[in-house]
């Protein structure tokens, strides 16, 4: 089984030491220091779920060289998947599996779109875990679990027999449009409120109207998932709401919160960017996510 994961953060650095675990044909798309310190230290995981871990794989910069590969795993940003996607058509071919582990809605379309070749496999995964300053992977917290569409035949089953190890809970989602929504809709909250207020969970919760406001996002969110006739539980929003005011450690951030903090590239246009496109389709008005959206581009764009 010849497996390639690009882009080597937070996620990708995950799945790579998981899959370097139980794989020997493992090779790792990277590039300049991020490269020159796989080569080196070897890719470093400190994991609260599958403990410490070093591995060794094969590192390059040019997908080209690497050959038809059986699994790919693309981990990179939404705003760099195009250019991910197009450096590795020639690893592709019509066996190849192709898993975009991205946030939001969208990405096995744009996949679909680029790639002459290969499957596609919808999924999504719930895991904390960053890359740090020394090229580290650091995993935080008792889980990491994925869904994959059940709706692929063999190849459903062979992903799921690859990923079935400690370190992964890998489940089968008949339906993946409703995992895919479940996520992002509390990302389009969570990751947007955050940002908006560039805050901590608990810093956002304490302002008079901060719950309230991520009640809002999170059912402007959900209307447009269920206008586009996603089966979403009836009570998603409530659930997903009292979930995250009830998480014991609120001194945290989200990503999209620290890359607008930090003045980089972020990917408002995967959340509410993609909300308010969609809704003026639809003919769906959703206020909130339009002005913390509206006020987020104009911030992020002046720097």
């Amino acid at each position: 089984m010849k497996i390639m994961v690009t882009g080597i953060g937070g996620i990708g650095g995950y799945m790579a030491s998981f899959l370097c675990a139980y794989y020997d044909d493992v090779t790792l798309i990277a590039r300049r220091k991020r490269k020159e310190s796989l080569i080196e230290k070897g890719l470093i995981l400190h994991s609260d779920f599958f403990g410490e871990h070093v591995a060794h794989p094969k590192v390059t910069d040019d997908p080209s060289s690497c050959g038809i590969q059986d699994v790919i795993f693309v981990c990179v940003k939404n705003y760099s998947l195009p250019a991910a996607l197009q450096a590795v058509i020639p690893c592709v071919d019509d066996h190849t599996m192709i898993v975009c582990m991205q946030n939001g809605v969208d990405h096995s379309e744009v996949a679909r779109s680029i790639l002459p070749k290969g499957k596609i496999m919808d999924s999504t995964i719930y895991i904390n875990t960053e890359a740090q300053a020394d090229f580290s992977i650091r995993q935080s917290g008792a889980f990491a679990r994925m869904y994959i569409s059940s709706a692929e035949g063999e190849y459903s089953t062979t992903l799921h027999d690859l990923l079935d190890y400690p370190g992964l809970k890998i489940r089968y989602a008949d339906d993946i449009r409703v995992e895919v929504w479940n996520k992002f809709i509390t990302n389009c909250a969570i990751n947007v409120i955050t940002a908006y207020y560039e805050d901590t969970f608990a810093g956002v919760f304490a302002r008079p109207q901060g719950k309230e406001e991520f009640h809002t996002l999170l059912h402007e969110a959900y209307t447009i998932g269920k206008a586009q006739g996603v089966d979403l539980a009836d009570d998603l929003v409530d659930t997903i709401y009292h979930r995250v005011i009830g998480q014991k450690n609120q001194n945290v951030t989200s990503s999209l919160a620290h890359d607008v903090m930090a003045r980089r590239p972020n990917e408002l246009e995967t959340f509410s960017g993609y909300l308010v496109k969609t809704a003026e389709k639809l003919g769906i008005d959703i206020p909130l996510s339009k002005q913390f959206y509206e006020a987020l581009k104009e911030r992020t764009s002046s720097e």
